[in-house]
């Protein structure tokens, strides 16, 4: 008997221990789970707070600071979801108070790592600095925090979720109130059952809930979904397990890496603008965190499932599965819906392909470093296609000839090819009509001595611009304007784009002697320059340069900004939340996007704009010089159809009719130079069957389309003077859609296609028996030109 309790102590030792999730199911929210905000009093937000789901009240009413807030979801101002909401939040309320606790907390968690599992805390808590929630390598592990008190978190605080932890299973069920201090980083879902104060320029993966009291928040990004975190990948272009094979003029803004293979070819004629490490040390552990990041976009619980051919869909955000290959056609899109925080993740277990001439658009604010493309399969993007997104493979990637890649692609495994392609790691932030101002304010514009400014100035909703004389502008001022305003709401969008990417790089202090490389780089307190800062473009004209800083921005007199290596002034932003001052007699270079007053000394030049959402604009004696546009391109998105089937009469004309996919027409060229869409089509013919040995045809011109009204993207310039009739169509090129004056931006169509079948028609040749054959269909080839 004492061999055999040897024996039994010996496998209870060797049996592993249940993970902590088999002990602690999470806590389901229901309907309130699309909330990112849910209160029962008021909610009031002050500043530019953005919410990636709804926002609720129930019984209250009070929803104030929208806009200028955005959401993603709808406001439920009382109504019955938010009822219904409120009432799944109290059950998940009492669910989560309800657990056993496994451990018991006090105090400040400052600086404690903490596995998953309830922790009860029958006072007061606080985070000051750090926590972290290790999940251990287990996605699906819940943390629970049952606090009996107040809650509270101090200015610049952070709760850091680490292997695998997810903050859709992190619940803070509080009695007591909730406060997050300003600037912190905090997530999980707060269940209170008190007020919930959010700190201004908090930003909160989660949500926040109470059910009883009111929700106060001030500049606050709320995102259901977090983006996947890259590491050390993010600095890559493409990053691949075995080689890199390009061919012709590729152009990369990130750096190239391989591991554990080291095999390069093309590097030149392919520029690389960041760093090349094959089989180094550095790509090795660039892999490590893409295996992690691969981890966590596949531990995401779907919202959806996908299958087969995507052609012609919208996607909003959200998590994406498909158990099968999924291949993109001629146009997809993603849309942010005013939300630059939006995090779209798909889930692919098999191939993914997109079309040649295919575009997977971006609109309304979605983020190519927030579209993350999990992918087991092989990877495979047609000819002259534009691709957006991080690729995040476990097999081969080819990128065909001539396409154009917002993103990133990183693999695991295999080989990436490449011919002539075009990666940009970040886009340019489009300003849309705030491009053509060189000043804009809010309140007013000072001028004092002999300033001259190229493009115009403009205020709103002041109306007070004064020194014009004696100052001089090329274009025109807009004191209080139509333009203007529509110009701040512009500006209002680039401001949270460029706020909202994810940085490359911290930097501090003051930048005098430095050099920076094209990237995000962030500064949490006040920036300076005191001499010269240099920003390299490393050979490539489409290198990006965003510098986001959180307070003010100051540069010295005679100080000076320079560009070499191919940077472009019109690819340079400075986003800035405090006061900027530029120092008498300096140079400066880019565009400030700013959220307070700007104070341009005597004497400064500057290549770039001064543009600020909250403020005044004061200079003196000062000169600016637009930026050239950035040059983009103009494009094109077109689709047929399937007409429908006729059964011949031979007594009178008769149609055959179909609807197309949605087109795009995109001119980002910059130049508000008018553009034209022609189109050509070969005859429609029936293809000779086994029976009948020739040809059947009908003539072109019996094939119309029309497109039918035409609607605009954001920030893009009204449809009024698009010339769009009805065309029958010919051999040669028509003019199917024409401009005049500028059209820049997207612009968006479904036409409809009708072909006229005439009273002495055949009908389709067949192959086989006359019985049951299946019919060669009319065919015609349409060719469309856009100039």
């Amino acid at each position: 008997m004492p061999g055999l309790t040897i024996l039994l102590l010996l496998a209870s030792f060797l049996v592993p221990q249940p993970p902590a999730q088999a002990a602690t199911a999470t806590v389901d929210l229901k309907t309130a789970g699309s909330y990112s905000v849910l209160a029962t009093d008021a909610i009031a937000s002050t500043g530019n707070s953005a919410l990636s789901g709804n926002a609720g009240t129930s019984p209250g009413t009070a929803i104030t600071g929208f806009p200028p807030g955005i959401l993603t979801g709808s406001i439920h101002a009382g109504d019955s979801h938010a009822a219904a909401a409120q009432a799944d939040l109290t059950q998940a309320y009492a669910d989560a108070a309800g657990r056993v606790p496994t451990g018991t907390l006090a105090g400040d968690l400052a600086g404690r790592t903490l596995t998953a599992g309830v922790y009860k805390s029958t006072a007061a808590l606080a985070v000051s600095t750090t926590l972290t929630l290790d999940a251990q390598n287990d996605p699906t592990a819940v943390f629970i925090f049952q606090i009996d008190a107040a809650f509270d978190t101090a200015a610049a605080s952070s709760i850091v979720l680490a292997n695998g932890a997810q903050a859709s299973n992190v619940f803070w069920q509080v009695v007591g109130a909730v406060s997050l201090g300003a600037a912190s980083s905090f997530s999980g879902n707060v269940l209170a059952l008190a007020a919930i104060s959010i700190g201004a320029g908090t930003t909160f993966i989660g949500r926040a809930l109470t059910s009883n009291g009111a929700i106060a928040m001030a500049s606050n990004i709320f995102m259901t979904e977090p983006p996947v975190t890259l590491k050390t990948a993010g600095i890559y272009s493409v990053l691949a397990g075995t080689s890199v094979l390009n061919s012709g003029g590729t152009t990369l803004s990130g750096s190239l890496g391989v591991s554990p293979g080291n095999g390069l070819t093309g590097f030149p004629p392919g520029l690389v603008t960041g760093s090349t490490h094959l089989g180094t040390a550095e790509s090795a552990q660039a892999q490590i965190d893409l295996q992690a990041a691969i981890n966590d976009a596949a531990a995401r619980t779907p919202t959806t499932t996908l299958s087969g051919n995507l052609t012609g869909q919208t996607y909003n955000a959200g998590v994406y599965a498909a158990p099968g290959a999924l291949a993109l056609g001629s146009s997809v899109t993603l849309d942010g819906q005013g939300n630059p925080n939006a995090v779209f993740i798909f889930q692919l277990d098999s191939t993914l392909t997109t079309s040649a001439a295919s575009s997977l658009r971006l609109i309304n604010g979605a983020q190519p470093s927030r579209v993350f493309w999990q992918v087991d399969g092989a990877v495979r993007l047609g000819a002259s296609s534009s691709f957006s997104g991080v690729i995040l493979g476990q097999a081969a990637i080819t990128v065909g000839t001539n396409s154009s890649f917002t993103g990133r692609a990183l693999t695991r495994n295999g080989t990436i090819t490449l011919g002539s392609s075009t990666f940009t790691t970040d886009p340019v932030v489009n300003l849309g009509s705030a491009s053509s101002y060189a000043i804009l304010a809010t309140t007013s514009v000072a001028n004092t001595g002999n300033s001259s400014f190229d493009g115009d100035i403009g205020v709103s909703p002041g109306t007070a611009v004064t020194g014009f004389p004696p100052g001089v502008l090329t274009g025109t001022i807009h004191g209080g304007d139509a333009a203007a305003a529509a110009a701040q709401v512009d500006l209002a969008a680039a401001y949270k784009d460029a706020a909202a990417r994810p940085a490359s790089a911290t930097i501090a202090g003051d930048l005098g002697g430095r050099t920076l490389t094209s990237g995000v780089y962030k500064a949490a307190a006040a920036l300076a320059i005191s001499t010269t800062l240099t920003l390299d473009g490393q050979g490539n004209p489409n290198a990006i340069f965003i510098i986001q800083v959180d307070a003010a921005f100051n540069t010295a007199a005679g100080s000076s900004v320079i560009l070499t290596n191919g940077a472009q002034a019109s690819r340079v932003y400075w986003q800035v939340a405090g006061a900027v001052s530029m120092g008498a007699a300096s140079a400066f270079t880019g565009t400030i996007i700013g959220m307070a007053a700007i104070s341009i000394g005597a004497g400064v030049s500057y290549l770039g704009r001064a543009l600020t959402a909250n403020g005044a604009v004061s200079m003196s004696t000062a000169s600016s010089t637009s930026p050239a546009p950035a040059a983009g391109d103009l494009t094109a998105t077109t689709a047929g159809a399937t007409l429908s089937a006729v059964t011949i009469l031979g007594t009178e004309p008769q149609f055959a009719t179909g609807i197309s996919s949605q087109w795009s027409i995109i001119d980002a060229r910059g130049t508000g130079a008018a553009w034209t869409l022609s189109v050509s089509a070969t005859t429609p013919t029936s293809a000779a069957g086994t029976v009948e040995t020739e040809d059947r045809m009908i003539p072109a011109h019996n094939l119309s389309i029309t497109p039918g009204t035409i609607t605009t993207g954001p920030n893009t310039d009204p449809a009024t003077g698009i010339t769009a009739p009805t065309l029958a169509l010919s051999a040669s090129p028509q003019t199917l859609i024409s401009t005049t004056g500028p059209h820049r931006g997207t612009y968006l169509l479904t036409p409809t296609y009708s072909l006229m079948i005439p009273t002495n028609a055949y009908r389709s040749n067949y192959s086989g028996a006359i019985d049951n054959s299946p019919v060669n269909p009319y065919v015609t080839v349409l060719t469309f030109t856009i100039s």
